[in-house]
């Protein structure tokens, strides 16, 4: 009977699933930067340079279920002290959404969202690196998901920090 019941809820939990749709009605570049400002003073003999990748993203409410999203990345090449380049995209999105649970739309709008912005982002920096007379490795996939569940750990120790804290406060 326990069987049959947990049976009937993952149907229902199914066809939920299937009602949420996201739709993606506009992806556009919003920004876009390149600076080398020491490629007069790099020694080329110096090796590889170190490369820094950032990521943020910013979201607006437009509407009910209507969501922009902009992605920004930001590529720092140094060599030594000295940068070669910096290559900032902020590339956004305007989304659909509808059958999402309130539950689901941080995850929807923090994984989906820039998963589907970052592959533009990657073609826009790999183009102005290269125009910028630089050679870089291609950008790798980024895991959005493993990102947003370090971010939901962290939230959560500091949740318990603040909680420690304050009942070591009330307990003096």
């Amino acid at each position: 009977m326990a069987e049959e019941n947990q049976g009937a809820a993952g149907a229902t939990q199914g066809n939920e699933q299937q009602d949420a749709q996201m739709a993606v009605q506009h992806v556009y570049l919003r920004d876009a930067s390149f600076e080398a400002p020491n490629v007069l003073e790099l020694d080329q003999s110096a090796g590889q340079p170190d490369i820094n990748l950032n990521l943020s993203q910013r979201t607006n409410q437009m509407a009910d279920n209507r969501w922009e999203v902009i992605l920004t990345v930001t590529v720092t090449s140094k060599q030594g002290e000295k940068t070669a380049f910096l290559c900032e995209i902020h590339y956004g999105g305007i989304f659909q959404f509808a059958g999402f649970s309130e539950e689901q739309m941080p995850y929807v709008i923090n994984v989906l969202c820039p998963n589907v912005l970052f592959p533009y982002c990657r073609t826009q920096i790999a183009s102005m690196v290269q125009a910028g007379g630089f050679f870089m490795p291609p950008l790798q996939p980024i895991n959005f998901e493993a990102i947003y569940r370090q971010r939901l750990e962290r939230a959560r120790e500091e949740g318990e920090q603040g909680e420690g804290e304050g009942q070591s406060e009330s307990d003096s």
